[in-house]
């Protein structure tokens, strides 16, 4: 077994990577939790400034946008639902569009499998007319939109052929959590308390709608340009249902068999299936999570680590996010950051987990 002493020495130098050797790796400020049966004892780290203007370090109460991870919380609830009776995986959105009163309409295709797994054809960001583009799309991010408002505005976007290839839709995901707000008549904020934070008794998680609510303890996001960190003090709640989390409890998300612990055993298993195999043989994607089996390799979240392992990961103005389960729970790595890029924080993830596992 590795010593704890060893490994936390080595994961501070990763941490610390930075200036004429990688210049493209800032120093980290966030949160890093990572539990092993390959080592004696968890190590939990927190490094950084959570307020640069205040002068408030990150600490284990600080609190982080988890951007895309929040998929596999929206997916697990999609799940549940189905589990309950209330859906079926291959319900169609129209019929659910219907249901709930909406006046818009999708492809008559798209269902709630092909959503959760990326093959829906619905679009993304970079679909958006250039006018929404602008400044890191701004202005749309700015929009407040209500539920419906907002399906009415994603309906007219433009959408591929579904099942036509894998195509990421951030979109997609958007949808999915108006379609449980409206089925159970909660907000998505409840909805996690009641289905996922209360079972797996999580302290921090949190998905507020409004800005008049306050999160304590909340990162300010940093983006880095021209060297210098520029702070997103602006936080729109009215898109996607953000999920705000600390590394503590996306370490029990992960313990909880990534969601699956929540699930029948026969909806629990698909977490780590490829749904879209049959589309391309370079992706891999079940709901909310990627799977790697063992020996693959797929262009999205590859580690190159020869083992077996669920991950999924994002980036939302100046926030990173990665959690990380080898090997069905023999090792799960959390990374909180506030700062830097996406890319930086999966470095350093694959660099710790290559030498945990004697594959650098």
């Amino acid at each position: 077994m590795i010593q704890k002493l060893v490994l936390s020495l080595i994961i501070l130098s990763f941490l610390s990577l930075s200036g004429d050797s990688q210049p493209e790796l800032p120093n980290f400020s966030g949160q890093l939790f990572l539990k092993s049966e390959l080592l004696d004892d968890a190590i939990y780290l927190t490094e950084g400034m959570a307020d640069r203007n205040n002068g408030v370090r990150v600490d284990s109460n600080t609190i982080f946008d988890i951007a895309s991870i929040n998929k596999s919380f929206i997916a697990n609830l999609v799940l549940q639902a189905v589990a309950e009776r209330r859906w079926q995986r291959n319900t169609s959105l129209n019929e659910l569009m219907e249901r709930y009163g909406f006046e818009c309409r999708f492809s008559p295709k798209v269902n709630l499998h092909k959503m959760l797994c990326h093959r829906s054809g619905l679009g993304d960001y970079d679909d958006l007319d250039s006018l929404w583009k602008r400044d890191n799309f701004r202005s749309y991010k700015r929009m407040h939109f209500s539920n419906e408002a907002y399906l009415n505005f994603l309906s007219q976007q433009k959408a591929q052929s579904p099942d036509s290839a894998f195509y990421y839709s951030n979109f997609a995901y958007h949808i999915l959590a108006i379609l449980l707000e409206e089925e159970y008549q909660k907000p998505m904020d409840e909805l996690l308390q009641d289905k996922i934070a209360s079972p797996l008794r999580m302290q921090a998680l949190r998905s507020p709608k409004s800005r008049r609510e306050v999160i304590d303890n909340l990162a300010v996001g940093y983006q880095l340009q021209e060297g210098q960190f520029l702070a997103n003090e602006f936080i729109d709640l009215s898109l996607g249902r953000r999920i705000f989390c600390n590394a503590h409890d996306l370490m029990q998300w992960l313990e909880a068999d990534c969601g699956a612990s929540l699930l029948p055993d026969s909806l629990g298993v698909l977490l780590g299936l490829n749904m879209v195999a049959d589309l391309q043989d370079d992706i891999s994607y079940s709901y909310g999570w990627v799977p790697f089996k063992k020996g693959e390799h797929f262009k999205m979240g590859d580690l190159d680590l020869n083992q077996e392992y669920l991950i999924h990961g994002g980036s939302t103005e100046g926030f990173q996010s990665l959690a990380i389960s080898v090997n069905q729970g023999e090792t799960n790595l959390v990374l909180l950051a506030n700062n830097g890029n996406g890319r930086a924080l999966f470095e350093r993830a694959k660099s710790i987990l290559k030498k945990l596992y004697n594959e650098d």
